[in-house]
């Protein structure tokens, strides 16, 4: 059966397609949940490491393992993805309880200055490891 445009019914218009714009809350919200995956990634990592206590030997094998360059990059960026995680977190607790949405891009900033100092302070020891890795 052909499907017939009625003539009485006026033409619909194309509407351009519109580029997509990538603002601050959809941003925060992207990297929420990318965070938020990393994060559980490194519990399911670091619950697996964890079997290793029953053994003395793979204990120390593992621990040791931990003072390899890589391991403080990833402990520098685990230090982000917990800092960003929660931050965002106590964001989305002002908008939904406190009613903070007209300030949500201030909010946003604010706690991103924040995270930026925590990172910063908290990255050292990680930072510094590495420093002393390369130049000793």
């Amino acid at each position: 059966m052909a499907v017939v445009a009625d003539p009485t019914r006026p033409a619909v218009e194309a509407r351009p397609i519109q580029p997509y714009k990538m603002r601050v809350g959809m941003f925060a919200w992207i990297l929420h949940r990318l965070t938020g995956l990393a994060l559980v990634g490194y519990l399911v990592v670091h619950v697996w490491g964890l079997k290793a206590i029953t053994n003395p030997d793979a204990y120390n094998a593992l621990i040791t393992s931990y003072h390899a360059p890589i391991f403080k990059v990833g402990e520098f960026l685990l230090l982000g993805a917990v800092v960003y995680h929660s931050l965002n977190g106590l964001r989305i607790v002002l908008i939904d309880f406190m009613g903070w949405s007209p300030n949500q891009k201030k909010l946003f900033w604010t706690l991103g200055a924040v995270a930026a100092v925590l990172f910063a302070v908290g990255g050292y020891p990680s930072i510094a490891a590495l420093v002393d890795h390369f130049n000793g």
